[in-house]
């Protein structure tokens, strides 16, 4: 028998694999995520695993990991480790997959990792060849360029199906002096479908759409051995007992497969639901994130700039559905996971990765963080990206390093502008230049007047005899009286004190500089300053 000159070394049946995987509850909801460590892992992924994440917790399913890895070629060494200690930082958590200690498998239903399930995908194969469902091709890739171009010259569709695929209708014979001969092959789905017949398919987001049946006799295990993303996708979600497939549209066209496969098993197929791609900006338009193009693929972008993780989050699930933001706004404190998402509201013509929104988005989550927690946040964040300032923070005491996040909460969107909104609170050497003190907008004509507003400031401090303010309006309210009652204008006074205490043009306000240094190192960099002048 011909499957048996295939696959000699394989001796079960699908009835026996299939016994080996315990059937999950009718009624539960299961999701997966199912990344490949072909390279970094896309923004997308995150996205697509909130999806899988929120349909699950919703139904008080489970939402497992699997690593598709048949793409050896492509495959990067410990990219699926680092994808699981990604999805880690952001909390999703999955219920099975390789997520255990040393990333060992968690679960009933593994291996977890497609490159381990090979034997099982060749059981399911051996049984199609048997069953005529399937068969070895030995077209070559000249010989298949050749077919190309013949069915480009007559107008028809490209590729293997029907009269195009000689090896389709090959006997035994033939098959076993090809085999004789060494000759390599792949295997070929003998698709049933029909080039002229449309197709009504149910996708939970796109709603109910016509399209084209398969009719190609595509390639379910490769030259290697390796069965391709196609089949072994199919094994795996029907033996993990997978109820729910969420995914990216560019994956709504191999949907028709996806379907006469399931349908050729004998199983029932999952809901599917396709989401619109990640897209972006460009000139006018839009166009979809490119991993090869933009920055903002990469997850580790997102973790570089130094966007905390609640905000990348509250992010993605806006662009899930709009309406989460209002809910946010009232809501500031709870899980994401409380949100009532739907698959049904999706947009269907690709989410914006706005990364001005983002920012937006940033801002709102870092005002709202206690300072403690966004500290020590800052301070991860610091140690992993910038060591040289992370040593300089934690030279200062913590206490000090604190009363700057409370007060510059305010002012930043993500850890990476924290060093160039603070680096002047740390560096005492700073000095302002002459010309930078004189202000025509704040009434300083000249450095006389800068001088009278410093000499004000430095009395006012040093009359307090090192006693620190316990408030920044505590400080308002002592300069304005001593500005008040020396008949100056407040910019007279407080532009240069700002100036002189952080040695920049930009920078926070004279009385919050005042309250975040504190009143001996505020007498020391006013002093500075004049004796400089």
């Amino acid at each position: 028998m011909l499957e048996n000159l295939l696959f000699p070394e394989i001796n079960e049946t699908p009835d026996d694999i299939i016994s080996k995987y315990p059937r999950r509850n009718s009624d539960l909801v299961v999701t997966r995520m199912a990344p490949s460590p072909t390279g970094f892992l896309h923004i997308g992924a995150v996205y697509s695993t909130l999806l899988d994440t929120v349909v699950a917790k919703k139904n008080n399913g489970i939402v497992f990991l699997r690593i598709e890895d048949t793409d050896q070629k492509r495959e990067i060494e410990g990219a699926a480790e680092k994808f699981v200690d990604i999805f880690k930082v952001f909390g999703l958590n999955f219920d099975e997959g390789p997520v255990g200690e040393n990333y060992k498998d968690v679960g009933n239903y593994g291996p977890y990792t497609q490159s381990k399930r090979e034997y099982i995908y060749k059981v399911f194969i051996k049984d199609l060849v048997a069953r005529g469902l399937a068969y070895p091709c030995f077209l070559t890739e000249e010989e298949i360029s050749e077919t190309r171009a013949i069915q480009e010259a007559s107008k028809v569709p490209t590729g293997i199906y029907k009269e195009y695929s000689p090896w389709r209708y090959a006997s035994s014979d033939d098959v076993k002096k090809a085999l004789s001969e060494n000759k390599e092959f792949v295997i070929r789905l003998k698709s049933t479908g029909e080039l002229t017949k449309k197709i009504d398919v149910k996708d939970i987001v796109k709603g109910i759409v016509s399209t084209q049946e398969n009719f190609l006799d595509i390639v379910i295990c490769k030259k290697t051995g390796i069965p391709t993303y196609h089949f072994a996708h199919l094994i795996d979600d029907y033996l993990m007992g997978t109820t729910h497939v969420i995914r990216s549209d560019e994956w709504f066209a191999s949907l028709p497969l996806h379907l006469e496969l399931f349908n050729m098993m004998g199983w029932k197929a999952p809901q599917y639901a396709h989401y619109g791609p990640l897209v972006k900006i460009d000139g006018e338009g839009k166009r979809k994130l490119s991993k090869r193009k933009d920055l903002e693929a990469d997850v580790e972008f997102y973790f570089r700039e130094g966007y905390m993780v609640e905000a990348i989050i509250d992010f993605l699930s806006n662009m899930i559905n709009a309406g989460f933001e209002d809910w946010r706004k009232q809501n500031p404190n709870e899980s994401y996971l409380d949100y009532d998402f739907k698959l049904e509201k999706v947009n269907t013509a690709g989410a914006l990765v706005d990364i001005d929104k983002l920012n937006w988005v940033s801002s709102n989550t870092i005002k709202n963080t206690s300072s403690e927690i966004l500290y020590e946040k800052l301070i991860k964040y610091l140690e992993k990206y910038d060591l040289e300032f992370f040593k300089i923070v934690k030279s200062f005491p913590d206490i000090y390093n604190l009363k700057i996040v409370s007060e510059l909460k305010t002012k930043i969107r993500k850890f990476s502008e924290y060093k160039e909104n603070t680096f002047f609170l740390y560096d005492e050497s700073k000095i302002p230049s002459r010309e930078l003190l004189v202000n025509q907008k704040m009434k300083i004509d000249d450095l006389e007047t800068a001088k009278k507003g410093l000499i004000l400031a430095l009395d006012l401090l040093e009359k307090r005899n090192k006693t620190d303010f316990i408030s920044v309006e505590e400080v308002k309210n002592s300069f304005v009286l001593a500005i008040n009652k020396a008949q100056m204008k407040n910019g007279q006074v407080l532009w240069p004190v700002r100036c002189a205490l952080s040695g920049e043009e930009f920078s926070p306000g004279a009385l919050e500089l005042i309250y975040i240094l504190g009143v001996e190192k505020s007498i020391f960099r006013l002093k500075n300053v004049l004796n400089f002048l």
